[in-house]
């Protein structure tokens, strides 16, 4: 739990960067933002210049779960907020655990 409690989660729903190994332009869920194989891939924005768009890197992504255990962990666990670094650093995970 705690291990997950440094996710990188503000990233959810946004973009691998289209310069990404294996992921280009995918969507990033939950479990990718834990998994070690996405470790350093771009998160991308996609900004407009006139007529035309273009991808910038706002971050990386920085997991150290395996795929197995990132997906097991979120097979036990909803992520119910979220709070990114404040200014001051401070952010935090709230989980719940599911019944099943």
């Amino acid at each position: 739990m705690a291990w997950a409690a440094y996710g990188y989660f503000h990233f959810t729903n946004k973009s691998f960067h289209e310069d990404s190994p294996t992921r280009k332009n995918e969507t990033i869920a939950l479990v990718d933002i834990l998994n070690i194989e996405y470790k350093d891939y771009g998160v991308a924005q996609t900004i407009q210049l006139g007529q035309s768009t273009k991808q910038i890197i706002i971050g990386t992504l920085d997991g150290d779960f395996t795929p197995n255990q990132a997906k097991r962990f979120f097979k036990k666990y909803d992520l119910l907020i979220h709070q990114p670094n404040t200014e001051k650093g401070f952010s935090v995970g709230l989980f719940e655990e599911l019944i099943c």
